[in-house]
């Protein structure tokens, strides 16, 4: 684990020199009203101080909890008390930081291309936490593997002196249903959970530290008290509850007293360094300039993928899904409410150019359009589906990973780089009113909303039919059970060479059962969330009038469709319906986009997407989709995968699933240039 912390402190060092990249000659003028040096310094010193108390006690009371019975982490209060961090967190990437991006790399102060023909903020987020998904895949895999390693010469040097004693007994009783097997298979299961908690802690720090310092560099090289004052009280909250986020995972990692201090320590001085760095380059530093607008977006685009990524896959997924949560129904309910206060907390017409509008070349281009992204959606969804009758394109096939890592690069890619910037673009058009759409980041909190619902779905949805199959297993069990209770002992044999353990079917059975609830709640999530932006984007592409738009549409949005359609078709598959359900479900999908096009054309004559109500309607529901997307590719498809031990067992499996998610989502960003 030492070798993740040098690469944070040389990422440190690399941050506190990249200030003077900034100062350049700015294109655009700022305005002096409001400017203070001296009142503004006063208010900076206040925010070094309070910033730097409220980390340090944000980060230490996990940390210290641990000696308080009622902060244990086995106590449901740190469950809430880390959904609500987590809330924080993930309202901190999609609310603060991802629209400061936006703004910073949208700024009419950069020149028109490259900046502003390409989405470079959605496009630095998704291969931030892209990059970040590798390194906690790597991380993990790498760590595990070398635990496995230490603790099989261990059991090596056991069997050695008592090779006699090969069989292992597991004492089950019907009346608790509890299972007592070997310690070892225990402790490597602890073990295995020691290792994630010790990798998410450095990657969710790592984050933090890049947006921290950036944070308080413009705190500190602004110069106006009216912008500074309620930063002061906003960053001193969040800096608090981000601590505890930390500290929860911290603690959880059961560092050595050192590592711990040197965690705490760097986290808490992050954002007063920041500032201070900006206090000492404010007299030349220009907020404004290309070079420092170019510099803060780009780095706050990258921290704001690492958080949305380690908030949603590593802290609340990976909480939400505890089984310890979904047995829990109060528990359930109270780790929801948490999220959501921390999220909270956390937070006319335009008249349109006639050029190049021709309705009936724009008509054809439609057409087409309906022809071509219909026929591609269903083969792409029909191809893993059918593809149970080729070996080749089993779900248990190495080429089935890929495929599937594939499609959840071209739907992130979706997400990101596609769904997300059109929304910003269209919730903060100058056609709708400055309050309140100028006023508050709506984009970014739509999709975190829509993210978090996703997750309650999620974890709702897994949690009722996985107590539902228990029940009805029960109820299985306990008549076999009276049948045969006389059989109460069921024996485990174990292979040293090998390392497996044939348990009770029953078991198998369970883990088995339980994969395919969760296969089945996410294939129908996810079609949720394709089907809302689909539609959306049938609707635009429908109601336009102008083939110069319509035209390279037509081919983004087949291959789109057809990899998309693959993605879902993928986890259709592994869900294992009846095939009535089959059927419509992949119908369902082929449809929706055509369908909506199909309504585009109905209301061109009278639609005006510059419209207020046009733009409110298709920024919302872009944002939600965006949020849905991202959520379901980086927590349902691409953990999911990365982190399964068939995967993480073998490097070459590993090495090709990620290079088939760079392919995909490369692929698809590189549509953004067109479409």
């Amino acid at each position: 684990m030492a070798k993740l912390q040098p690469l944070l402190l040389t990422l440190f060092c690399v941050l506190l020199l990249l200030p003077s990249l900034a100062f350049g000659d700015c294109t655009c003028d700022t305005e002096d009203e409001g400017r203070d040096k001296t009142q503004a310094l006063k208010y900076k010193l206040a925010a070094i101080a309070s910033i730097l108390v409220a980390g340090a006690i944000g980060v230490c009371i996990p940390i210290l909890g641990k000696t308080i019975p009622a902060l244990h982490p086995e106590k449901d209060i740190f469950f809430l008390i880390k959904a609500f961090a987590a809330g924080v967190i993930l309202s901190t990437g999609f609310i603060h930081v991802l629209p400061d991006a936006f703004e910073s790399l949208t700024s009419p102060c950069l020149s028109e291309s490259p900046w502003q023909d390409f989405p470079f903020t959605g496009f630095v987020a998704m291969v931030s936490a892209i990059g970040t998904l590798m390194v906690d895949s790597f991380a993990t895999s790498y760590y595990k593997k070398s635990h496995f390693n230490q603790a099989q010469n261990g059991i090596g040097d056991v069997e050695k002196e008592g090779e006699h004693e090969g069989h292992l007994h597991v004492h089950t009783h019907a009346t608790h249903g509890h299972a007592h097997g070997s310690a070892s298979l225990v402790d490597n299961s602890a073990s295995s959970d020691l290792v994630r908690h010790r990798v998410i802690s450095q990657v969710l720090e790592l984050g933090i530290v890049v947006h921290s310092v950036i944070i308080g560099i413009s705190l500190g090289a602004s110069e106006s008290p009216k912008t500074i004052r309620p930063l002061v009280a906003a960053l001193t909250f969040h800096q608090f509850f981000e601590g505890m986020g930390l500290g929860g995972c911290i603690s959880q990692a059961k560092f050595k007293n050192r590592a711990v201090a040197i965690m705490a320590t760097f986290f808490s001085l992050t954002t007063p360094i920041g500032i201070a760095i900006g206090i000492g380059i404010s007299s030349v530093y220009n907020e404004n300039s290309p070079n420092a607008l170019i510099f803060e977006g780009i780095f706050n685009a990258a921290s704001a993928g690492i958080l949305i990524y380690m908030a949603l896959v590593d802290l609340l997924a990976a909480d939400f899904m505890n089984p310890r949560v979904q047995s829990n129904g109060r528990l359930q309910i109270g780790t929801n409410i948490s999220l959501l206060l921390g999220a909270a907390f956390g937070d006319c017409t335009c008249d349109t150019e006639d050029e190049g509008r021709d309705k009936t070349q724009a008509l054809k281009y439609k057409l087409a359009a309906i022809a071509s992204i219909l026929v591609a959606g269903a083969i792409g969804v029909c191809i893993p589906i059918l593809g149970k009758t080729i070996p080749a394109l089993h779900p248990e096939k190495d080429i089935f990973f890929f495929i599937k890592a594939f499609a959840a690069g071209v739907i992130l890619s979706t997400g990101f780089i596609h769904v997300l910037p059109d929304a910003f673009e269209s919730l903060t058009s100058p056609c709708l009113s400055e309050s309140p759409w100028q006023d508050f980041p709506f984009t970014g909190f739509v999709a975190m909303v829509s993210a978090i619902g996703t997750l309650m779905v999620d974890s709702f949805a897994t949690s009722y039919y996985k107590k539902s199959h228990f029940n009805q297993a029960q109820n299985g069990v306990g008549d076999v059970e009276k049948e045969g209770e006389h059989e109460g002992h069921l024996h485990v044999h174990t292979h040293a060479t090998h390392g497996h353990a044939h348990g009770s079917a029953s078991l198998v059975d369970n883990s088995a059962s339980s994969d395919l609830v969760r296969h089945r709640v996410i294939s129908q999530v996810l079609e949720l969330g394709i089907v809302v932006h689909s539609v959306i984007i049938g609707i635009s592409l429908g109601a336009s009038e102008s083939p110069k738009t319509i035209r390279p549409l037509v081919a983004a949005l087949t291959f789109h469709q057809f990899f998309e359609g693959m993605g879902l078709g993928g986890c259709i598959s592994q869900a294992k319906f009846k095939n009535r359900a089959v059927a419509i479900m992949a119908t369902f999908f082929s449809l929706t986009t055509p369908v909506g096009i199909a309504i585009g054309i109905g209301i061109s004559s009278v639609y005006n997407e510059n419209s207020p109500n046009a733009l409110i309607f298709e920024g919302i529901f872009n944002a939600a989709s965006a949020g849905i997307l991202i959520y379901m590719a980086l927590v349902d498809l691409l953990a999911a995968d990365f982190m399964n031990p068939r995967v993480q067992s073998n490097g070459r499996l590993q090495v090709g699933a990620n290079i088939s998610l760079l392919l995909g989502a490369g692929l698809m960003s590189l549509l953004a240039k067109w479409a």
